[in-house]
């Protein structure tokens, strides 16, 4: 199956590739970010969504704020058109410093979709025509199969 996610509006270039998913049924912007090991989620939006706290998924994270040390991490849904994937393991963070950058196109980002999601779900983006396309694997459990 074949899910394809375009970038938002007003941040639709290469350097900035924010995509809009459903997360705990709520609306949550992610960046998407091939430098990241691993999913990232801001710590006030997974205490918002009711995120389940679970054991620290690592102790340093590399993403777009560089080198930080990782608290908190949480278990949540993502909703990729339609197609519930449960039991994601995100690392808490605070986002404040990239929603500096974002604040001129109107938007905030909640989190980051880094490699581990990117690998699990056989990604590739397309930077030409501003998407990622998910090809889920027959064995991926979603809540639809």
């Amino acid at each position: 199956m074949e899910l394809n996610l375009s970038f938002e509006e007003g941040v639709k270039t290469a350097d900035m590739p924010l995509v809009k998913l459903i997360v705990n049924d709520r609306e949550g912007y992610f960046l998407v970010d091939t430098g990241a090991n691993v999913c990232f989620i801001d710590e006030t939006f997974a205490k918002e969504i009711g995120a389940e706290e679970i054991p620290p998924i690592i102790n340093n994270a590399t993403a777009l704020m560089g080198n930080s040390s990782v608290s908190h991490s949480y278990s949540v849904a993502f909703n990729l058109n339609a197609v519930l994937l449960t039991d994601i393991p995100c690392a808490g963070t605070d986002t404040k410093a990239i929603n500096e950058s974002l604040r001129e196109c109107g938007l905030g980002m909640n989190g980051i979709i880094g490699m581990f999601l990117m690998r699990l779900l056989n990604a590739s983006i397309d930077l030409g025509n501003l998407t990622i396309t998910f090809r889920l694997p027959d064995k991926i459990k979603t809540e639809n199969n």
